[in-house]
């Protein structure tokens, strides 16, 4: 299988955790089928292609995942509209529902799509 590229989208609405601003952001994450796929909290992620990330599903459908996205507050010290310049957020999935996505500082300078299991805590 070639490499995997592009993302699908979580829309969530939320508070900043850089400015506090109320904002709906479009997190970019890989799970399930990667084709631009736009989610919410609550969905079941299809797993019916050939491009899923990761390349197996979990065992029970239950993993963790990083995501990335900007802040849509220009007035953010993260807004840059400008990648890779991006806040990162662990997005939790259980027996293929996304859950719920947390910000959290991981590893803010690289942008790997890193898959966790569902024990790991960052």
């Amino acid at each position: 299988m070639s490499e995997i590229s592009g993302s699908n989208s979580l829309n969530i609405d939320w508070k900043c955790p850089k400015c506090g601003k109320p904002v709906t952001s479009g997190i970019g994450f890989r799970a399930g089928v990667v084709k631009g796929i736009s989610y919410k909290i609550g969905d079941k992620l299809d797993w019916s292609g050939k491009r899923t990330w990761p390349a197996e599903r979990p065992a029970g459908g239950n993993f963790k995942t990083i995501g990335y996205f900007e802040c849509e507050n220009l007035r953010c010290e993260s807004w840059n509209d400008c990648f890779p310049e991006v806040q990162e957020v662990v997005i939790t999935i259980h027996e293929d529902v996304i859950c719920s996505a947390l910000p959290v500082f991981y590893q803010p300078d690289k942008i790997d799509f890193f898959v966790l299991s569902p024990e790991q805590e960052i």
